[in-house]
Protein backbone atom coordinates (compact mmCIF):
# COMPACT_ATOMS: atom_id res chain seq x y z
CA UNK A 1 0.00 0.00 0.00
CA UNK A 2 3.18 2.39 0.69
CA UNK A 3 4.59 1.41 -2.30
CA UNK A 4 1.36 2.17 -4.32
CA UNK A 5 0.86 5.36 -2.68
CA UNK A 6 4.99 6.30 -3.65
CA UNK A 7 4.14 5.92 -7.19
CA UNK A 8 1.65 7.97 -7.58
CA UNK A 9 3.11 10.65 -5.78
CA UNK A 10 5.91 11.52 -8.39
CA UNK A 11 2.76 13.43 -10.33
CA UNK A 12 1.75 14.92 -7.41
CA UNK A 13 3.57 18.44 -9.03
CA UNK A 14 2.02 17.88 -12.41
CA UNK A 15 -1.99 17.28 -11.19
CA UNK A 16 -1.16 20.54 -8.86
CA UNK A 17 -0.61 22.17 -12.54
CA UNK A 18 -3.64 20.14 -14.03
CA UNK A 19 -5.76 21.31 -11.19
CA UNK A 20 -6.57 24.37 -13.01
CA UNK A 21 -8.97 22.49 -15.63
CA UNK A 22 -11.30 21.18 -13.68
CA UNK A 23 -12.51 23.76 -11.13
CA UNK A 24 -15.17 22.22 -10.10
CA UNK A 25 -13.62 19.26 -8.75
CA UNK A 26 -12.86 19.46 -5.51
CA UNK A 27 -17.38 20.00 -5.12
CA UNK A 28 -17.26 16.89 -7.28
CA UNK A 29 -15.09 15.04 -4.72
CA UNK A 30 -18.05 16.05 -1.93
CA UNK A 31 -20.70 15.54 -3.41
CA UNK A 32 -19.91 11.98 -4.68
CA UNK A 33 -18.36 11.11 -0.92
CA UNK A 34 -15.37 10.50 -1.75
CA UNK A 35 -12.09 10.91 0.63
CA UNK A 36 -9.22 11.94 -1.94
CA UNK A 37 -8.00 15.56 -2.49
CA UNK A 38 -8.16 16.72 -5.77
CA UNK A 39 -4.55 17.15 -6.15
CA UNK A 40 -4.13 13.42 -5.29
CA UNK A 41 -7.15 12.35 -7.18
CA UNK A 42 -5.49 13.64 -10.60
CA UNK A 43 -2.12 12.05 -9.46
CA UNK A 44 -3.60 8.82 -8.93
CA UNK A 45 -5.71 9.53 -12.54
CA UNK A 46 -2.31 10.01 -14.47
CA UNK A 47 -0.42 6.84 -13.20
CA UNK A 48 -3.18 4.93 -13.90
CA UNK A 49 -4.02 6.40 -17.62
CA UNK A 50 0.50 5.36 -18.27
CA UNK A 51 -0.34 2.12 -16.80
CA UNK A 52 -3.15 1.51 -19.12
CA UNK A 53 -1.07 3.03 -21.88
CA UNK A 54 2.02 1.47 -21.08
CA UNK A 55 -0.20 -2.33 -21.48
CA UNK A 56 -2.20 -1.24 -24.36
CA UNK A 57 0.72 0.09 -27.09
CA UNK A 58 3.72 -1.59 -25.75
CA UNK A 59 2.90 -4.66 -27.42
CA UNK A 60 1.79 -3.11 -30.28
CA UNK A 61 5.08 -1.47 -30.80
CA UNK A 62 7.08 -4.52 -29.88
CA UNK A 63 5.24 -6.03 -32.63
CA UNK A 64 4.87 -3.68 -34.92
CA UNK A 65 9.24 -3.85 -34.61
CA UNK A 66 9.67 -7.72 -35.27
CA UNK A 67 7.01 -8.44 -37.71
CA UNK A 68 5.19 -5.06 -39.25
CA UNK A 69 5.68 -1.45 -39.23
CA UNK A 70 1.80 -0.16 -39.36
CA UNK A 71 1.18 -1.87 -35.95
CA UNK A 72 4.16 0.19 -34.64
CA UNK A 73 2.71 3.35 -36.14
CA UNK A 74 -0.17 2.14 -34.51
CA UNK A 75 1.32 1.21 -31.34
CA UNK A 76 2.98 4.64 -31.20
CA UNK A 77 -0.32 6.67 -32.18
CA UNK A 78 -2.60 4.22 -29.52
CA UNK A 79 -0.42 5.36 -26.72
CA UNK A 80 -1.06 9.76 -26.35
CA UNK A 81 -4.57 8.51 -27.10
CA UNK A 82 -4.84 5.58 -24.73
CA UNK A 83 -2.97 8.24 -22.19
CA UNK A 84 -5.04 11.03 -22.68
CA UNK A 85 -8.63 9.35 -22.62
CA UNK A 86 -7.65 7.36 -19.57
CA UNK A 87 -6.88 10.18 -17.39
CA UNK A 88 -10.12 12.17 -18.27
CA UNK A 89 -11.82 9.32 -17.41
CA UNK A 90 -10.25 9.11 -14.42
CA UNK A 91 -10.48 12.89 -13.59
CA UNK A 92 -14.43 12.64 -14.21
CA UNK A 93 -15.07 9.26 -11.73
CA UNK A 94 -16.08 11.87 -9.21
CA UNK A 95 -18.32 13.25 -11.72
CA UNK A 96 -19.51 9.99 -12.88
CA UNK A 97 -20.24 8.73 -8.62
CA UNK A 98 -22.03 12.30 -8.31
CA UNK A 99 -24.28 11.50 -10.83
CA UNK A 100 -25.28 8.17 -9.87
CA UNK A 101 -26.01 9.40 -6.28
CA UNK A 102 -28.51 11.47 -7.73
CA UNK A 103 -30.23 8.63 -9.29
CA UNK A 104 -30.31 6.96 -6.17
CA UNK A 105 -31.62 10.06 -4.31
CA UNK A 106 -34.31 10.93 -6.38
CA UNK A 107 -35.55 7.87 -6.36
CA UNK A 108 -36.33 7.55 -2.70
CA UNK A 109 -36.85 10.98 -2.26
CA UNK A 110 -40.48 11.32 -2.54
CA UNK A 111 -41.19 8.72 -0.27
CA UNK A 112 -38.73 10.05 2.41
CA UNK A 113 -40.50 13.41 1.87
CA UNK A 114 -43.99 11.85 2.32
CA UNK A 115 -43.04 10.27 5.17
CA UNK A 116 -41.61 13.66 7.33
CA UNK A 117 -44.75 14.99 5.78
CA UNK A 118 -47.14 12.54 7.93
CA UNK A 119 -45.37 12.55 10.74
CA UNK A 120 -45.22 16.47 10.94
CA UNK A 121 -48.67 16.85 10.19
CA UNK A 122 -49.25 14.58 13.22
CA UNK A 123 -47.42 16.76 15.25
CA UNK A 124 -43.93 15.64 15.67
CA UNK A 125 -41.21 17.71 15.77
CA UNK A 126 -39.60 17.95 12.24
CA UNK A 127 -35.97 16.88 14.02
CA UNK A 128 -37.71 13.75 15.00
CA UNK A 129 -39.28 13.33 11.43
CA UNK A 130 -35.88 13.21 10.19
CA UNK A 131 -34.77 10.66 12.71
CA UNK A 132 -37.58 8.20 11.60
CA UNK A 133 -36.73 8.53 7.89
CA UNK A 134 -32.90 8.39 8.68
CA UNK A 135 -33.40 4.75 7.84
CA UNK A 136 -35.27 2.58 5.06
CA UNK A 137 -34.89 4.83 1.93
CA UNK A 138 -31.66 4.16 0.88
CA UNK A 139 -29.47 6.82 -0.19
CA UNK A 140 -31.58 9.73 0.94
CA UNK A 141 -32.01 7.91 4.28
CA UNK A 142 -28.32 8.83 4.29
CA UNK A 143 -28.16 12.14 4.08
CA UNK A 144 -31.00 12.23 6.53
CA UNK A 145 -28.41 10.29 8.68
CA UNK A 146 -25.72 12.72 8.27
CA UNK A 147 -28.56 15.84 9.13
CA UNK A 148 -29.38 14.44 12.59
CA UNK A 149 -25.41 13.52 13.11
CA UNK A 150 -24.69 16.86 12.94
CA UNK A 151 -27.58 18.19 14.76
CA UNK A 152 -26.82 15.90 17.58
CA UNK A 153 -23.05 17.14 17.74
CA UNK A 154 -25.05 20.73 18.61
CA UNK A 155 -25.09 22.23 14.77
CA UNK A 156 -28.20 24.45 14.53
CA UNK A 157 -31.30 22.35 12.11
CA UNK A 158 -30.78 25.37 9.78
CA UNK A 159 -26.97 25.15 9.64
CA UNK A 160 -26.87 21.59 9.12
CA UNK A 161 -29.89 21.50 6.31
CA UNK A 162 -27.49 24.08 4.57
CA UNK A 163 -24.75 22.13 5.04
CA UNK A 164 -26.52 18.88 3.36
CA UNK A 165 -27.07 21.34 0.57
CA UNK A 166 -23.20 21.98 -0.44
CA UNK A 167 -22.71 18.27 -0.14
CA UNK A 168 -25.19 17.33 -2.23
CA UNK A 169 -25.60 16.37 -5.87
CA UNK A 170 -29.18 16.59 -6.21
CA UNK A 171 -31.01 19.85 -7.60
CA UNK A 172 -34.43 17.87 -6.28
CA UNK A 173 -32.67 17.00 -2.73
CA UNK A 174 -31.41 20.61 -2.41
CA UNK A 175 -34.43 22.38 -3.74
CA UNK A 176 -36.73 20.54 -0.92
CA UNK A 177 -34.32 21.14 1.39
CA UNK A 178 -33.93 24.98 0.24
CA UNK A 179 -37.70 25.53 1.00
CA UNK A 180 -38.05 23.65 4.20
CA UNK A 181 -34.85 25.74 5.48
CA UNK A 182 -37.42 29.08 4.11
CA UNK A 183 -40.41 27.88 5.88
CA UNK A 184 -38.73 27.40 9.17
CA UNK A 185 -37.00 30.37 9.19
CA UNK A 186 -40.07 32.87 8.21
CA UNK A 187 -42.12 30.19 10.40
CA UNK A 188 -44.48 29.29 7.33
CA UNK A 189 -46.34 26.18 8.12
CA UNK A 190 -43.71 23.40 7.17
CA UNK A 191 -46.05 20.69 6.29
CA UNK A 192 -47.72 22.53 3.42
CA UNK A 193 -44.45 23.34 2.10
CA UNK A 194 -43.41 19.72 2.11
CA UNK A 195 -47.15 18.65 1.18
CA UNK A 196 -46.39 20.97 -2.22
CA UNK A 197 -42.46 19.14 -2.68
CA UNK A 198 -43.68 15.99 -2.62
CA UNK A 199 -46.41 16.73 -5.24
CA UNK A 200 -43.95 18.52 -7.68
CA UNK A 201 -41.44 15.63 -7.59
CA UNK A 202 -44.36 12.84 -8.09
CA UNK A 203 -45.19 14.92 -11.04
CA UNK A 204 -41.51 15.81 -12.50
CA UNK A 205 -41.23 11.85 -12.26
CA UNK A 206 -44.63 11.00 -14.48
CA UNK A 207 -42.89 13.70 -16.48
CA UNK A 208 -39.27 11.93 -16.69
CA UNK A 209 -41.05 8.65 -17.37
CA UNK A 210 -43.16 10.55 -19.91
CA UNK A 211 -39.74 12.06 -22.00
CA UNK A 212 -38.30 8.62 -21.61
CA UNK A 213 -40.90 7.18 -23.76
CA UNK A 214 -40.94 9.22 -26.11
CA UNK A 215 -37.20 9.03 -26.36
CA UNK A 216 -37.30 5.44 -27.26
CA UNK A 217 -38.90 5.86 -30.70
CA UNK A 218 -35.90 6.95 -32.52
CA UNK A 219 -33.22 5.56 -30.10
CA UNK A 220 -35.21 2.13 -31.27
CA UNK A 221 -34.97 3.71 -35.36
CA UNK A 222 -31.37 3.98 -35.15
CA UNK A 223 -30.84 0.54 -33.21
CA UNK A 224 -32.76 -1.09 -36.50
CA UNK A 225 -30.79 0.98 -38.39
CA UNK A 226 -27.25 0.51 -37.08
CA UNK A 227 -27.90 -3.52 -35.90
CA UNK A 228 -30.41 -5.27 -38.29
CA UNK A 229 -30.34 -3.16 -41.57
CA UNK A 230 -27.09 -2.36 -42.57
CA UNK A 231 -25.32 -5.56 -41.52
CA UNK A 232 -27.73 -7.24 -43.46
CA UNK A 233 -27.60 -5.60 -46.40
CA UNK A 234 -24.09 -5.07 -46.40
CA UNK A 235 -23.21 -8.81 -45.99
CA UNK A 236 -25.50 -8.98 -48.71
CA UNK A 237 -24.30 -6.39 -51.28
CA UNK A 238 -20.77 -8.18 -50.40
CA UNK A 239 -21.82 -11.40 -51.54
CA UNK A 240 -23.71 -10.52 -54.51
CA UNK A 241 -20.52 -7.90 -55.47
CA UNK A 242 -18.02 -11.07 -55.34
CA UNK A 243 -20.14 -13.11 -56.77
CA UNK A 244 -20.28 -10.72 -60.06
CA UNK A 245 -16.40 -9.26 -59.56
CA UNK A 246 -15.31 -11.98 -58.36
CA UNK A 247 -13.60 -9.77 -55.65
CA UNK A 248 -12.94 -12.22 -52.78
CA UNK A 249 -13.87 -11.41 -49.36
CA UNK A 250 -12.13 -12.58 -46.09
CA UNK A 251 -13.43 -13.87 -43.55
CA UNK A 252 -11.92 -10.83 -41.81
CA UNK A 253 -14.59 -8.61 -42.41
CA UNK A 254 -17.06 -11.01 -41.44
CA UNK A 255 -15.40 -11.35 -37.89
CA UNK A 256 -15.20 -7.30 -37.91
CA UNK A 257 -18.79 -7.06 -38.10
CA UNK A 258 -19.55 -9.72 -35.95
CA UNK A 259 -17.16 -7.63 -32.88
CA UNK A 260 -18.86 -4.65 -34.35
CA UNK A 261 -22.61 -5.67 -33.68
CA UNK A 262 -21.55 -7.06 -30.14
CA UNK A 263 -19.69 -3.78 -29.72
CA UNK A 264 -22.73 -1.68 -30.91
CA UNK A 265 -25.21 -3.90 -28.49
CA UNK A 266 -23.18 -3.64 -25.74
CA UNK A 267 -22.92 0.07 -25.84
CA UNK A 268 -26.39 1.18 -27.07
CA UNK A 269 -28.06 -1.22 -24.38
CA UNK A 270 -25.73 0.70 -21.24
CA UNK A 271 -26.62 3.98 -22.76
CA UNK A 272 -30.22 3.09 -22.71
CA UNK A 273 -29.67 1.58 -19.09
CA UNK A 274 -28.78 5.30 -18.24
CA UNK A 275 -31.26 7.34 -20.01
CA UNK A 276 -33.59 5.23 -18.08
CA UNK A 277 -35.39 7.32 -15.04
CA UNK A 278 -34.21 5.43 -12.04
CA UNK A 279 -38.03 5.13 -9.80
CA UNK A 280 -39.10 3.31 -7.30
CA UNK A 281 -42.56 1.63 -7.86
Amino acid sequence: MKKKSQNYQIFLPLAQKLKVLFPTLNREIIQAKLKDDPVVLLAKAIYSALIRSIIISLPLIVTGILISIKLLWFGLAAFPLVLLFSFFTGAKTPQRKAIKRVRLLERDLPYALRHILIEVKSGIPLFQAMVSVSEGYGESSREFEQIVKEIHSGIPEVQALENAIFRNPSLEFRRSLWQIINSLESGANVSSTLESLVDSIVNNQVLSVQKYGKELNPYTLIYMLAAVILPSLGVTFLMILSTFTGIKTSDTLFYGILVFLILFQYFFINFIRSKRPLIKV
